[in-house]
């Protein structure tokens, strides 16, 4: 054969296979772009109805997910608990799935969509009609924005959102319950935590607030305590080290980091943190079977000092609030009172003598006493020492809709003043120029 005959006949395979791949290329790029004019369902299953499905990827392992009396559990690759939320959002993804557009009626070449080998199978079963259903998931569409897909059954192929892939796309890990405690934080009476030496016990009272037992009791700052509680509602496994405890000792947990007993009245569970691993440390609880990993931040919100966790607060009020004010000092007794007169309100001094006040002058004392607070927090419960048992002052306070009350008792001694609240068995240091402060507002009035 002639070489320029050669050359034609390569050019006109070449041109061929050109054609061909466009093709290909502009029949699927032309499928994706005419979208079905209505939302068809992809499936017409009822998520509430659904009592098992399995997720078959064409590389890694099958997970299946079964409900039993009610909640859903996983039973491959092995029986471990689901976290509920985490199947049921993959059940919504699948229920609420719709076709975006069809692409062929009846196919020639499942391959040509990835179908052949599909990516992901997902399969159903129901206690309604259908009793069962399959969704093959192939190839990402080709710019990306969706993925082929084909019910069983029904041969045609059609394209789903991307984001759908991604919901049902999930690994036992990502379906498993990763609750490194499974008491019910909200329900939780009792916390000890030690770290490095240092131990700190919280009790909650019948009241529902939480105490520090140092012993005796004594007031927390609410938000701190509740943001460790509420810490165990969002923290949640980083991986799975070992799916059982058996040699624990070259974790860590043998000296370890943190260790935490939580009692609630579901029972007593105990986390344990050991060692560090890159950003994460071993962690285990006597309650569940793995060894797994916690983010390193976990360790640091809960290395704290008693006192870190105090109420330094000895009044609680807003000053808006207040309705009623009794002072007494070194001068005596004052009583002070908000009254409503030709619907205005004024502040009236009461006790000795009855006068008219300045509002700015009583709310600038109110605010005095609202920023009493503690600076530290002396060692000893005596009162006598911190000159309490016969405090030289006394500041006690009405307000809000309940007209609850809060007293504060106050002394100096020495270049120190102490306080405290009149619940409180303990004292607590404050600036030693705060009474001067308010001693400062009383004058003014």
């Amino acid at each position: 054969m002639k070489k320029k005959y050669l050359n034609t006949l390569v050019a006109l395979a070449l041109l061929g296979a050109l054609w061909g791949a466009m093709s290909y290329w502009e029949k699927r790029k032309g499928a994706e772009s005419e979208k079905t004019e209505t939302q068809e369902k992809l499936l017409t299953v009822e998520k509430g109805r659904v009592e098992s499905v399995n997720l078959v990827p064409r590389d890694g392992e099958k997970v299946t997910c079964r409900r039993e009396g009610g909640k859903w559990e996983i039973v491959e690759p092995r029986k471990m608990a689901a976290d509920q939320s985490a199947v049921d959002s993959l059940l919504s993804a699948l229920s609420d799935a719709t076709i975006d557009q069809t692409v062929e009626a009846a196919p020639k070449d499942l391959a040509d969509f990835g179908l052949d080998h599909p990516t992901l199978t997902v399969e159903i079963t129901t206690d309604a009609k259908p009793a069962k259903a399959t969704v093959l998931l192939g190839d990402d569409t080709p710019t990306g924005g969706g993925v082929y897909a084909q019910v069983a059954g029904n041969p045609r192929i059609v394209v789903l959102q991307r984001f759908t892939k991604t919901s049902l796309d999930k690994k036992a890990f990502d379906l498993r319950d990763k609750r490194v405690m499974t008491l019910d934080p909200d329900q939780l009476t009792r916390l000890e935590v030690e770290s490095k030496g240092v131990r700190w016990t919280l009790v909650k009272n019948p009241e529902g607030m939480w105490n520090l037992d140092l012993p005796p009791l004594v007031r927390v700052d609410r938000f701190t305590v509740e943001g460790l509680v509420n810490r165990f509602k969002s923290i949640s496994m980083q991986s799975i080290v070992e799916e059982q405890k058996e040699n624990t000792a070259k974790y860590g947990f043998g000296a370890p980091e943190l260790r935490i007993d939580a009692t609630a009245p579901g029972g007593e569970q105990i986390l344990v943190l050991g060692k560090k691993d890159d950003s994460h440390y071993y962690a285990m609880n006597s309650a569940l079977d793995p060894v797994f990993t916690l983010d390193a931040a976990f360790l640091t919100q809960f290395q704290k000092k008693a006192d870190d966790l105090r109420d330094k607060d000895l009044f609680s009020f807003s000053t808006f609030e207040v309705k009623r004010l009794e002072v007494t000092g070194p001068a005596g007794s004052r009583v002070f009172e908000k009254k409503v007169e030709n619907k205005q309100t004024k502040w009236k001094q009461t006790s000795p003598a009855a006068k008219d006040l300045s509002t700015e002058k009583v709310e600038t004392l109110l605010n005095d006493l609202r920023d009493f607070r503690a600076d530290s927090f002396p060692h000893g419960t005596g009162l006598a020492s911190f000159g309490l048992a016969k405090p030289a002052y006394r500041f006690k306070v009405q307000f809000g809709e309940k007209n609850e009350e809060q007293t504060v008792e106050a002394s100096k001694v020495g270049e120190h003043a102490y306080a405290r609240r009149s619940t409180d068995s303990v004292a607590s240091e404050v600036k030693n120029t705060a009474l001067d402060d308010i001693e400062k507002a009383l004058k003014e009035l």
